[in-house]
């Protein structure tokens, strides 16, 4: 049973006509009519933190114009992915903030309206996809409005999503993504203001866009001004420790334990990944006001698999936005239909200007299940069956996936 028109280039093919056999292995399942198999759609909810202080009016334009890489190259993945877009921004507190005071944006099209400490936030269109920078919908007594959850399925999610990227330039100059990040996923997720957001049994990506380095403290001492926050001594000794971020990340995350994946588009060196900018040692990253050390330190805990770093000053963010698309390429299929037997599994990948990748399928838990090219999972806890893609058979932009279920008789 094709699913190609449902799910972009997913190959899905349903029971196979019974094929008579001389010898009908021992414990094969000899009826299958009444057990259909096909990949389901993954979910992938996406948090794009985007520092809005004065600096950034180009960088967030260039994020703007090569959006469309991002949801071509998510829309082109092997398994459909129904993914949704979030956007809140660095802007939880000023230097030296207090419960009345460093807590508001002091001017542009926000002035008087709150930081959003985490809040997915959207921008006023003046017209379609084109956002008033920094113009954020707010209401008193309402909160913050409009098109703040994106849908894959949304007519309108270009043009929203161009626009909710231009945050603007009048936020707080102590940029907090790390904080923001965990706030969005957490109180503000309890307190109702990002409801919807997460969903059950969905990946969760979070994407950083900053020019400067992460100044998150939620405990004494605090960062005074740029020169704390820029201080290699400061940020090891008093900032939140990177292994907190690490444990949040790996702890459930509204009620559930999640896929992570992380990436950061900061102030490094595009040759070689290093911490760069205009002031540092390494200044091969000119436009950045601070090198992204604590970013690449979160990369480094968290691993390669998941997670990938770009320079804050690459002229188009295009390779590195499909490289974060490339990364959210689903390896694990939900199954909508459980076999009677995981061993009726077929499974491979057709590759661009390769033969088919047939791949072996094992049973996870098991011995053979480190080699195999496939893994099947039984339902568990409420969650569907799923077969997880691996060594050779990894999946990649591009691939198609085939999983034929099969039977002797």
């Amino acid at each position: 049973m094709s699913r190609a028109v449902r799910a972009g280039s997913l190959l899905a093919a349903g029971a196979l006509a019974l094929a008579a056999c001389e010898q009908v292995p021992s414990g094969a399942v000899t009826r299958c009519e009444s057990t259909q198999v096909v990949p389901a759609a993954v979910k992938t909810d996406i948090l794009f933190v985007i520092d809005d202080s004065i600096s950034m009016d180009a960088e967030q334009a260039n994020l703007r114009d090569n959006l469309y890489a991002f949801i071509d190259a998510l829309v082109a993945a092997p398994v459909a992915n129904e993914f949704q877009i979030g956007v809140t921004t660095t802007s939880v507190e000023d230097y030296g903030a207090t419960s009345t005071l460093g807590q508001t944006y002091t001017g542009g099209p926000a002035s008087g309206k709150p930081f959003p400490d985490g809040a997915l936030i959207a921008i006023h269109q003046s017209s379609p996809g084109v956002g008033v920078a920094g113009d954020i919908v707010w209401t008193a007594g309402t909160g913050f409005g409009g098109a703040r959850i994106l849908a894959a399925s949304s007519p309108t999610l270009v043009d929203d999503f161009k626009a909710n990227v231009r945050v603007g330039t009048y936020g707080t100059f102590k940029e907090q993504p790390f904080r923001a990040a965990r706030l969005a996923l957490s109180e503000r997720i309890a307190d109702g203001t990002n409801e919807g957001f997460l969903r059950d049994g969905a990946r969760l990506a979070v994407v950083f866009v900053s020019d400067e380095d992460d100044c998150s403290d939620t405990a004494e001492p605090f960062a005074i001004d740029d020169i704390d926050c820029h201080n290699p001594a400061f940020k090891a000794s008093s900032l939140d420790p990177i292994g907190d971020v690490v444990d949040f990340l790996h702890a459930p995350i509204a009620g559930e334990s999640r896929e992570i994946v992380v990436a950061s588009i900061v102030g490094v060196d595009p040759a070689s990944g290093e911490p760069s900018c205009e002031g540092c040692a390494n200044n091969a990253c000119g436009t950045a006001l601070d090198g992204g050390l604590r970013f690449t330190e979160l990369a480094s805990a968290l691993g390669t698999v998941r997670t990938r770093t770009g320079s804050i000053c690459d002229a188009s963010f295009k390779s590195i936005l499909e490289d974060i698309a490339g990364l959210l390429v689903a390896q694990s299929v939900p199954l909508e239909g459980t076999p009677a037997d995981w061993r009726m599994l077929a499974v491979g990948v057709d590759r661009a200007g390769l033969a088919a990748i047939p791949c072996t399928v094992a049973l996870d838990g098991t011995a053979e299940a480190a080699t195999a090219g496939a893994v099947y999972t039984p339902p568990l806890a409420g969650r569907p069956a799923t077969v997880t893609f691996q060594n050779a058979c990894r999946l990649q932009q591009g691939d198609r996936v085939q999983i034929q279920l099969i039977c002797a008789g």
